[in-house]
């Protein structure tokens, strides 16, 4: 009874995959910002994705199912410099790259993956802490922008105020 026990509770651990729990943190991360002056009017928050990762896949999907809540935008195939994105995700790594990012959305919560991501300009990497998915937040990268995240996200995050984290 307890191998049966032990197997059928790794095979539920095992059921979500790392782009499944990036992609609900990425959607629970609109909600655990002050957008002050950006909170959506029509209560729709618009994320947004440079490409076909296998996380921005999910967090399209993690979308559609939540309609009244969201919009989401492949900025790889939209040129449109209007688009009001909140949450920007991005697998660039690239110093340029993520500049290019913060110029086109000033307004925006940047997002990728790992610490070089923050020590190349990103505001929020995913990191693995202990075998678990966690959020890295780089305070110097959120000097100046026009939001603030809330305290419910920086409990769960590592905090990385000079890329000493």
């Amino acid at each position: 009874m307890v191998i049966i026990i032990t197997v059928s509770l790794g095979v539920r651990a095992n059921e979500f995959r790392d782009e499944d729990l990036k992609a609900v943190y990425l959607f629970r991360f609109a909600f655990l910002t002050d957008w002050k002056d950006r909170q959506p009017q029509n209560g729709r928050y618009e994320f947004c994705a440079d490409g076909k990762s296998a996380v921005s896949q999910r967090l399209q999907d993690v979308v559609a199912q939540k309609p009244e809540q969201a919009i989401f935008r492949d900025i790889a195939l939209e040129d449109d410099i209007e688009l009001g994105c909140h949450i920007v995700y991005t697998t660039e790594n690239e110093e340029q790259r993520i500049g290019a990012l913060r110029s086109r959305f000033p307004d925006a919560l940047i997002v990728g993956e790992g610490k070089s991501f923050t020590a190349a300009g990103g505001m929020v990497a995913f990191i693995k802490v202990n075998n678990r998915v966690k959020p890295l937040v780089n305070r110097k990268n959120l000097l100046g922008v026009p939001f603030t995240l809330r305290s419910q996200l920086l409990s769960i995050a590592v905090i990385d105020e000079e890329g000493n984290a």
